[in-house]
């Protein structure tokens, strides 16, 4: 058995990553002692950091020393490039770069010995072991995301840097034999989350992230942050990730319970592997609304046992969901209100399933092997449900009208009828997915609609001849009301309607100051937006909030919010005039003197705006005198 490897490893301590220094070279040096003690010496008063450990450990006496050294600088070094990717490869052919998907991966720099030299960094170096070669991507950041912050090695597999060739963590004594150490390679990104940590440290939840997140279209969830592995997060912690795609989770990853990513409109693929998306293996429970209102399409539940409400709720993209295990528990409204056409592929039986879990979902199918069960009215007869599916049968269509409440019956849907009474002021629209051409005609005292995001489409002329109606009341985000199909003629026969629904404002501090917290709008064209306390920036004046970037357009926060926008702050940098210093560097010295006399004898004009050091209004030989008096200190 090989020996259990104990290391002391040097972790930064903080839980945050502002100011923090990232890698920027890694190198690997091997030989025998004296070679690598020479070696590390020589390096280290390079600015090199060693890592102390031999990852030749446990090898035999034959087997050469093998270290890794990494250079650090600050993220607001502008002349530096950081290390952004690692694998490591077993393969016998160990060019100077490698082609691995779309990226470019380089052998690390590597020096020592004769025989290291020649096998090129060999991390099992006359160890008898595979050829084992550590390749790197090293990227200019502007953005601190996804950087090397720390290597650090241990025997835990969980986590660790993967063999490119097998998909596997990879033991960096790999065949040297049984006495030999398991030796695996971790790194620790930076990505901006705030965390914290249980009593002992060895793992923690993360709380928030601490950066731009506006401008991320993929995160990495890490296996653990700062030598605490990563257990979960809070169930706000995605919130304002508004064009995030890509959600992928480290191998190994320990976090239980997904992550809430409700309201990620642009997400699609969640742990992509094998070209398709999947929770990661230790992944059990699925929170409330965790994929509401996001773009993915197709996830395969790995280990998921708890399905918690309202999971994919109002989905119009979902078109599978896989379970690998059964039973599992599925809560209410897990898969309700979806109006894409989906399948669900359960390998349990098919009574797990009750009908409140996805009713109003027209076109979801719940299968396993020849059982089904329909998810717009819970229907067992597959030939029955086309029929009245695509037919429109009554049973399917019937409404109820309760006073100034209306209603589609609970296990009904599409609005197909036109009995309700003609004296209506409110409509609310529960559970509908479809309005048909002039479905509300002529409701003439109707004065206001509320529609459930569940809505999928509105026909010709919805509401013709409603004179008195002016406010549709959109229960979901813009982006969903303009995912809703609407003929081009819908608000025809209607005489001043205006369209609601909840939105948000972004404030971008546009380089300065700290960034207020964006701010959830009730409702557009209605509603209006707090104005945040004034910014305050060293050096600059705050002007105030603009539509643009370019701040040219200055927002007036008496106005109602029309829909989803970003403020930016618009700043005015401070100029100090020091008087007699006539050629802006500050400070009034005989330099000041000789600018005038250039301008005095060659008519030089670069500098006239400072130039009239008395004020006269013009620049003479007594703004000289006037220099000179400054100089002397009168």
């Amino acid at each position: 058995m090989k020996k259990i490897l104990l290391l002391l490893v040097a972790m930064l301590a903080t839980t945050t990553v502002w100011a923090e220094d990232y890698i920027t070279d890694v190198m690997v040096i091997g030989g025998n002692k004296t070679e690598t003690d020479n070696l590390k010496a020589s390096y280290t008063a390079q600015g090199w950091t060693v890592i102390d450990q031999d990852l030749n450990a446990g090898c035999g006496s034959g087997s050469d020393y093998i270290y890794l050294l990494y250079k650090k600088a600050s993220e607001f070094d502008e002349n530096a490039s950081f290390i952004t990717h690692f694998f490591l490869t077993t393969n016998d052919m160990y060019p100077d770069s490698i082609q691995h998907v779309t990226s470019t991966y380089y052998l690390v720099d590597y020096d020592g010995g004769a025989h290291f030299k020649e096998l090129k960094g060999d991390l099992n170096s006359n160890a008898s072991g595979a050829h084992i070669h550590l390749y790197y991507i090293k990227e200019n950041y502007s953005e601190r995301y996804n950087i090397a912050k720390n290597i650090y090695f241990n025997n835990i597999p969980d986590g660790a840097v993967l063999d490119n060739e097998y998909s596997l963590p990879c033991d960096l004594n790999k065949g040297a034999g049984s006495s030999s150490d398991y030796i695996y390679m971790h790194v620790d990104m930076s990505q901006g989350w705030i965390i914290q940590k249980n009593v002992t440290g060895d793992q923690c939840y993360i709380k928030s992230f601490d950066g731009p997140k506006t401008h991320f279209s993929s995160i990495i969830m890490p296996y653990s942050i700062d030598g605490a592995i990563v257990t979960g997060a809070t169930s706000d912690v995605f919130a304002g990730f508004s064009n995030l795609e890509t959600l992928t989770f480290v191998n190994g990853a320990q976090i239980e319970e997904m992550p809430v990513i409700q309201g990620c409109s642009k997400l699609k693929h969640v742990n992509t592997t094998s070209n398709y998306d999947q929770t990661p293996l230790y992944m059990t429970k699925i929170p409330d609304y965790a994929f509401a209102g996001t773009a993915v399409e197709s996830i395969k539940f790995t280990s998921v046992t708890n399905v918690s409400s309202y999971v994919f709720s109002g989905s119009n993209v979902l078109s599978s969901v896989t379970f690998n295990t059964s039973p599992v528990l599925i809560e209410n409204g897990a898969f309700s209100n979806i109006s894409s056409y989906c399948q669900i592929s359960y390998p349990g039986s098919i009574e797990d399933w009750g009908p409140t879990m996805y009713m109003f979902s027209p076109n979801l199918i719940v299968k396993n092997g020849t059982s089904w069960s329909c998810g717009w009215c819970g229907g067992a007869d597959e030939a029955s449900h086309n029929m009245l599916y695509w037919t429109l049968a009554d049973d399917h269509l019937k409404i109820s009208s309760y006073g100034d409440w209306w209603e589609s019956y609970p296990d009904k849907q599409i609005i197909a009828t036109k009995r309700f009474e003609k004296s209506m002021k409110t409509i609310t629209l529960e559970h509908v997915y479809s309005i048909g051409q002039r479905e509300f005609e002529n409701l003439n005292e109707l004065e206001n609609v509320y529609i459930e995001h569940t809505l999928h489409s509105i026909g010709k002329e919805a509401f013709y001849g409603c004179n008195d109606l002016k406010d549709i009341w959109f229960d979901g985000n813009q982006a969903q009301w303009d995912a809703v199909t609407k003929d081009s003629q819908w608000k025809n026969g209607t005489s001043n309607l205006t369209e609601h629904w909840h939105c948000m404002v972004i404030f971008n501090n546009n380089g300065h100051g700290s960034t207020p917290d964006p701010k959830t709008i009730q409702w557009s064209n209605l509603d209006k937006v707090d104005e945040p306390e004034p910014l305050v920036a060293d050096g600059y004046n705050f002007k105030g909030w603009f539509t643009d970037a370019a701040c040219t357009n200055q927002w007036n926060f008496n106005n109602a919010v029309p829909g989803d926008m970003t403020l930016y702050a618009g700043w005015e940098e401070i100029v100090v005039n020091v008087p007699g210093d006539v050629n802006c560097d500050g400070t009034v010295t005989s330099a000041d003197v000789t600018e005038l006399y250039n301008h005095l004898l060659n008519g030089d004009m670069t500098y006239v705006a400072t130039g009239d050091v008395n004020g006269d209004g013009t620049i003479t030989s007594a703004d000289i005198t006037a220099v000179y008096s400054i100089l002397l200190g009168n």
